[in-house]
């Protein structure tokens, strides 16, 4: 089964609380199980890119509506403990993930519904069509 988990954080990479175990073991135990995983998160800037295997830009100028404007994106790939992940990094004067740390901002619920949206974009314009897409927490809500 073709699983995408959707989330704000990802232990080791993106780690505040314990969502980011949750969304890392539920990941590694689903695909032991046979399934093929995929993870799609935010590329914050303070993201501990030192522990992704093959990190590269994977799409370019993804295109996304946030209210009456669009914001182009690109998307970066890498393996994280052998599971495939993609972080969503916008280029904006939001700067939505540039911020130095995961969570607390003001705007914090448009910087989510922003991501919410980019993913969809993101599984959209590759074709891709995961059987569940398993959103966590209040972040994915949208």
């Amino acid at each position: 089964m073709y699983i995408t988990q959707v989330g704000a954080e990802c232990t080791p990479v993106a780690k505040v609380g314990d969502l980011g175990d949750v969304i890392h073991g539920l990941s590694r135990a689903l695909a032991e199980q046979g399934h093929q995983v995929e993870i799609i998160l935010p590329r914050y800037d303070c993201l501990r890119s030192d522990l992704i295997e093959g990190l590269h830009r994977a799409y370019e100028d993804l295109q996304v509506p946030f209210y009456d404007q669009w914001l182009s994106c690109s998307i970066e790939s890498g393996y994280v403990d052998g599971i495939h992940c993609f972080f969503v990094d916008p280029h904006s004067d939001h700067r939505f993930y540039q911020r130095g740390r995961i969570y607390g901002e003001v705007d914090d619920p448009g910087r989510f519904a922003f991501f919410c949206r980019a993913g969809l974009e993101f599984l959209l314009k590759t074709g891709k069509q995961p059987y569940i897409i398993h959103c966590h927490n209040w972040h994915t809500a949208l």
